[in-house]
């Protein structure tokens, strides 16, 4: 169903319920003109029916536009999120699931050495901005999974700075009171060998070297995924 098609069927529903709520009225108003004639019982039985049937409707319409039109709306605008965003990483990114990874070595800003390849390491790698709206919405789930797994000697983690400073990483970390390993790439030159642009980028890495997640841009939902997929990848990790 496209978004054209569920206006129309609001359209029609309102106007359909427009035109009980007319009906309805002039009902009333006959039954008011007739109220001191014999039949009074009947006229208030009547009239009871027709304000009570009034609700009724604006129930039974809300009812059919949330249970049948919404869902349907619903699953075709993810279905067009989810192509939009599978045609942004495909055309943007450098090294797709089931490539192998790209070799880099970068120090974080606390001095620590993260690389790859990484034998026997599940590898996450999250490329963000300190300016970028999206990559902070997501950081705090990162930072999340750091202290999960931070314990686990199967597991790696690296958010990088795309054009950022040790600097600007450090004071964005402190700011934020996040936890997790932190590295600038002021040149792009990790970036670079991933994708050409974009950000927020997630990436995981399997234990033998092989890209087995990759996500451009964040949504809740990816969460749910990167927390399955490293829970996979863990486990086959002697």
């Amino acid at each position: 169903m496209t978004t054209a098609t569920y206006s129309t069927i609001c359209a029609a529903l309102g106007g359909g319920l427009l035109i009980a709520l007319v009906v309805a009225l002039f009902s009333l108003v006959a039954m008011v003109v007739r109220w001191k004639t014999p039949k009074r019982r009947g006229h208030v039985i009547r009239l009871l029916v027709s304000v009570a049937a009034l609700p009724c409707l604006i129930g039974i319409q809300q009812a059919i536009l949330w249970l049948v039109f919404l869902p349907a709306l619903g699953r075709e605008q993810m279905a067009e999120l989810n192509a939009t965003r599978a045609k942004q990483l495909a055309e943007t990114t450098l090294v797709q699931v089931g490539d192998s990874a790209p070799a880099f070595s970068l120090t974080t800003i606390d001095g620590d050495t993260v690389s790859l390849p990484s034998p026997d390491k599940v590898v996450l790698i999250n490329f963000f901005a300190t300016w970028c709206g999206p990559c902070q919405l997501e950081l705090p789930h990162i930072d999340q999974i750091w202290s999960h797994l931070k314990d686990d000697d199967r597991f790696q983690l690296v958010v990088i700075g795309r054009e950022e400073t040790p600097e600007s990483v450090r004071k964005f970390r402190d700011e934020h009171r996040f936890l997790f390993p932190m590295a600038a790439d002021p040149e792009c030159d990790v970036y670079s060998r991933f994708a050409k642009e974009l950000i927020p980028r997630t990436i995981v890495v399997s234990a033998d070297g092989q890209i087995v997640y990759s996500k451009v841009g964040f949504y809740q939902a990816d969460i749910d995924e990167l927390n399955a997929v490293l829970t996979d990848q863990l486990s086959t990790v002697k």
